[in-house]
């Protein structure tokens, strides 16, 4: 992959065209005043870093929220050359997970499946190898990046972080893979032993009070003697019978008992009825008719005596009626109560039997008790299977660890060849910047009981400081650019915060390099760099090699006097390097 030039469709966004796609291309932050003392005016803000994570988002990135946030409506386009071909990919910051290649919408998933294949020759049994995770040693996106030269991912994961870069390197991956199996295989098993553990059943035996084995012999031994026992058991014949006609007289009391509250309640609505009486007195009429000043008509008189003994006949009859219904009620009470009595002698006297003829009982208890040693036998036995099933398996493992030890041991020894290339390029790349320090690539037989199978390295003597630190950081990026394996890239892009902390004389050191190992073999590298940076590394340039390795390749300028100089062309505040 090589890159050729960033747009978009915004007419204020200033295009970046990469004018060597196999050479050298510097982007240049510029003062454009760096007289005037202002603190607004700052190399930062101007694109920089931006520039990067326009470029991983037109590759595939995850979708940016703050493009979408700030930069609504905006399209970026890249185009970029594999092996010769040339592509264009166009994505909105609105687009989410769709991208165009050459025009097409595909699917973010399927646009980096596509370049994978293209870029990288990742073995199909592998995981957690992909386009996404390995496209970052060639073009570290992020401030964190730049902190450990073999985490541009800024993982903290030691298992992914060495198969990525053994993978670069060219060592042998599946040794990587099959010992990170291996442990996590062991860790299983653990915790399934710690479960175990913890099972109220077990936890006599983990504790070593008890053998397994015997207890479960003991077991078996009880089991034989009361299957013996219920197979000699007999049950009285007519068992059956009585306690079949116990349940029935038990439901009859039920219903016996139920029928008489029902009854009572009857009975006692009744004799609050007859309390009531609704009777009109002839007397009641005239003492109301007096008390309005009305005089009655002996004719009147004489219909209301007739209508009082109508309401005495009614009434008579109403109670008569009650009271008839009230000894009917008692009645019926009666006969159930005998009922009742008669079943709860026969119900009682079925009990006594039932509890002189316990056989059933005894029968059912025994038959439950033998359940309840099946069980606890077959759980015995399954956990004792669980736990030699383990401990096989520890046995193997350990085995397995042995080997695989061995067989990386073997390996490291028929590929020294290959190591040594790689440390001796690392070695001689380092010897340039730091002649008198001890520097290479390590790569060691890890045989500790953890997930990783090499103990590897890149070191330059004294590389806890920032600047030798990052020296150390562009040897490796160099080296997996120019001698590593399993990649197509073609392509190195750094950002300015490489330089940080870097001697001036180290980083013109660096342009050397640059000409020296790029422009061969037709690589292309990339590099914002600050003007400050520039101007404090040429002193240590002659004119000639300033003019031929930097100035002919600057392909493009970033200005901070305003934000039309600046590389969206608008002045945007986001946070975008995360």
């Amino acid at each position: 992959m090589q890159l050729i030039e960033l747009n978009s469709n915004h007419s204020s966004f200033k295009p970046v065209v990469f004018n060597n796609i196999s050479g050298l291309n510097f982007i240049v932050a510029k003062q454009a005043s760096p007289g005037i003392k202002d603190k607004s005016r700052t190399y930062n803000g101007v694109g920089k870093s931006l520039l990067v994570a326009i470029i991983h988002f037109c590759l595939g990135s995850s979708k940016k929220n703050s493009f979408k946030k700030h930069l609504p409506g905006w399209e970026f386009y890249l185009k970029f050359q594999v092996s010769g071909v040339e592509y264009k990919v166009s994505r909105s910051t609105d687009g989410g997970q769709v991208i165009k290649l050459d025009g097409e919408e595909i699917k973010q998933s399927e646009f980096n499946k596509k370049f994978e294949n293209l870029l990288f020759d990742i073995p199909d049994d592998l995981k957690h190898l992909s386009f996404r995770s390995l496209l970052p040693f060639f073009i570290r996106p992020q401030r964190g990046s730049y902190v450990n030269f073999n985490d541009p991912n800024e993982l903290g994961q030691p298992y992914q972080v060495l198969l990525y870069n053994s993978f670069l390197l060219g060592l042998n991956v599946h040794l990587v893979q099959e010992k990170y199996k291996l442990r996590t295989e062991r860790e299983r098993i653990k915790v399934l032993i710690k479960e175990l553990s913890n099972d109220q059943l077990l936890k006599d035996f983990f504790a070593g009070n008890r053998d397994v084995s015997l207890a479960t012999q003991d077991l078996a031994d009880k089991i034989k003697k009361l299957e013996a026992d219920l197979s000699k058991f007999n049950v009285a014949e007519d068992f059956y019978d009585i306690k079949k006609e116990a349940d029935r007289l038990r439901v009859e009391l039920d219903n016996a008992q139920n029928q008489i509250v029902l009854l009572q309640g009857q009975v006692h609505n009744i004799e609050e009825s007859l309390k009531t009486t609704p009777d009109i007195k002839k007397e009641s009429i005239e003492r109301i008719y007096k008390e309005a000043a009305v005089v009655l008509s002996q004719v009147a008189l004489k219909k209301l005596e007739e209508l009082e003994k109508f309401y005495e006949h009614l009434t008579s009859n109403r109670q008569k009626r009650l009271l008839d219904q009230k000894n009917e009620l008692v009645r019926q009470i009666e006969v159930v109560t005998e009922k009742f009595s008669r079943e709860k002698v026969a119900f009682d006297n079925t009990l006594k039997y039932l509890d002189t003829h316990q056989a059933l009982d005894v029968f059912v208890r025994l038959t439950n008790r033998l359940a309840d040693l099946k069980s606890e036998k077959e759980n015995l036995e399954r956990y004792d299977q669980l736990l030699k099933q383990y401990q096989d398996q520890k046995i193997k493992l350990d085995q397995k660890f042995v080997e695989e030890t061995l067989k990386t041991s073997t390996y490291l020894t028929e590929a020294d060849g290959v190591i040594k290339d790689l440390r001796d390029f690392f070695r001689d790349l380092a010897k340039r910047f730091y002649p008198e320090s001890a520097a290479g690539i390590t790569v060691y037989n890890n045989d500790g009981d953890n997930q990783l199978r090499y103990n590897f390295d890149a070191k330059i003597e004294a590389d806890a400081s920032d600047g030798i630190n990052s020296v150390k950081l562009f040897c490796y990026d160099l080296t997996l650019l120019l001698s590593g394996y399993g990649h197509h890239m073609n392509l190195l892009f750094h950002d300015s915060r490489l330089l940080d902390g870097i001697d001036p004389r180290q980083v013109a050191e660096l342009f050397k390099v640059l000409r020296d190992l790029i422009l061969p073999t037709h690589k292309q590298y990339i590099l914002t760099i600050n003007q400050n940076q520039l101007d404090e590394v040429k002193p240590y340039l002659t004119a000639d090699e300033y003019r031929t390795i930097i100035e002919e390749n600057v392909c493009h300028i970033l200005q901070d006097d305003s934000p039309e100089h600046k590389l969206l062309g608008i002045q945007v505040d986001m946070e975008y390097d995360k």
